[in-house]
């Protein structure tokens, strides 16, 4: 369960950053698909939420 945790939390905080950037990059320059990609920051968020809190869980049943 450790495991899965620390690829959420990787793969959310890639998503997260990915999202911010390209879609604020896209807003700048008048992109119509800004919100899609600024939709995946709160997606980000959960998913960073989950995998800390898997990575939690693992280590207090140890």
């Amino acid at each position: 369960m450790h495991t899965l945790g620390v690829i959420t939390t990787m793969t959310a905080l890639i998503l997260s950053i990915v999202g911010l950037i390209v879609g604020f990059w896209k807003m700048v320059n008048g992109g119509e698909d800004a919100v899609v990609w600024l939709s995946l920051v709160p997606l980000g968020f959960v998913g960073l939420l989950l995998g800390v809190t898997l990575t939690q869980l693992s280590r207090s049943k140890k």
